[in-house]
């Protein structure tokens, strides 16, 4: 655009070039959507900004801007950096909610949905070989989302007699079987990080999200490192019963998601809740550090806005999470679907073999054993 000009208005910045309309761009939204690297890692493009810390009210108060690039200095101080091709790429495929369906999702009365923690259970790694004990521990991941071993045998041995016994192990860019630890290099994600994580859904981007991750820990030396579990099942179900509206969107709205490192680019979008055609609720999706953008279409942005940031609220709402400290032998299976997973940030050494399932092959191994 190279006879673009972009302009402040109230709280908006408007692109215009002669012989189109002109694009205005929510400042609340660009606020959360810069390039620079402040906003985004320059490398994975994973998100950096406090989305949720943005005011309401925010807008621009500066602009400065060259043929490519518009930086923007914001009310509450900040400055951000747009690529001015990429927002006009946006603006001019932005995005309606689907149309309203008139029927809230219900959600199976059989699963045991927790809004509070329950009590940790540790269950014997020798439930891994033992057919009735791993019967009752596919029954408490079917009920809770999550269940937990302990006394398994260090190695890679265990961890495939694992997946052999839910399905198979899935392949990713991450591998089959992966190790995590912050002492990788090959590939550029936050998990690899010894900071807090804020609780996620693994794989927003990619079209079929696995349904199952197991982490197995190897190694711990220090402080810290808890991993943290909500029920995304009962936090969707709290926030309909407080926003039915908030929550009927964004069982509309499709939210973008990209991974990025050398040699890879995959990108997928679906709505943060997810419900099928009989309106019951299957699939939680709700990942901000690898959010990509998407510009809602105009009178829906403060919406779109206000319930991503209003569920995320329920999600963080305090006695919501269960915290799970480690050592090694202990192995986490839990529901990707329905769980947010994150971490406290921790000290020394903290490594895990891991792996990714499918939602459909658990579902297989729960119909054989007779618990679906």
């Amino acid at each position: 655009m190279p006879n673009a000009t972009a302009a402040i208005d109230g709280s908006a910045v408007v692109l215009s070039m002669q012989g189109t309309d002109a694009i205005r761009i929510p400042g609340r939204w660009l606020r959360d959507h810069g390039d620079d690297a402040g906003s985004i890692d320059q490398v994975s493009r994973q998100r950096v900004v406090d989305t949720f810390a943005i005011p309401a009210d925010i807008a621009p108060v500066e602009l400065v801007q060259t043929a490519e690039r518009l930086v923007v200095t914001w009310s509450d101080g900040a400055e951000t950096a747009h690529s001015r091709a990429e927002l006009v790429a946006l603006a001019t495929s932005r995005r309606s909610p689907r149309p309203v369906t008139g029927r809230p999702f219900n959600i199976s009365a059989d699963l045991a949905l927790w809004e509070s923690p329950p009590e940790p259970t540790l269950l014997s790694a020798t439930a891994f070989t033992e057919d009735g004990l791993w019967r009752d521990a596919l029954a408490d991941l079917r009920n809770h989302g999550w269940v937990m071993f302990e006394g398994a045998a260090l190695g890679r041995e265990s961890v495939e007699q694992v997946g052999s016994r839910l399905g198979y192990v899935r392949h990713t860019v991450f591998g089959g079987i992966w190790t995590l630890s912050p002492s990788i290099q090959d590939h550029l994600d936050s998990a690899y990080t010894s900071f807090e994580l804020d609780v996620h859904t693994d794989c927003t981007y990619t079209h079929d999200a696995p349904g199952l991750m197991v982490f197995a820990q190897q190694e711990r030396d220090g402080d810290g490192g808890d991993t943290v579990l909500v029920d995304g099942f009962a936090a969707a179900r709290d926030f309909a019963a407080i926003q039915p509206q908030a929550a009927d969107l964004l069982t509309r709205f499709a939210v973008k998601g990209h991974y990025l490192e050398p040699g890879v680019h995959l990108v997928s979008d679906r709505p943060p809740l997810r419900v099928d055609s009989d309106g019951v609720l299957r699939q939680v999706s709700f990942n901000n550090y690898d959010r990509a953008p998407v510009l809602p279409e105009e009178g829906w942005v403060d919406e779109v806005i206000d319930a991503y940031a209003a569920f995320r609220a329920v999600l963080m709402e305090p006695g919501r999470s269960l915290h799970l400290p480690w050592e090694p032998g202990r192995v986490l299976i839990f529901d990707n679907w329905r769980l947010l997973h994150g971490r406290t940030a921790y000290t020394g050494a903290r490594s895990f073999l891991g792996f990714y399932a499918n939602h459909e092959d658990l579902e297989s191994t729960l119909r054989v054993h007779g618990l679906l």
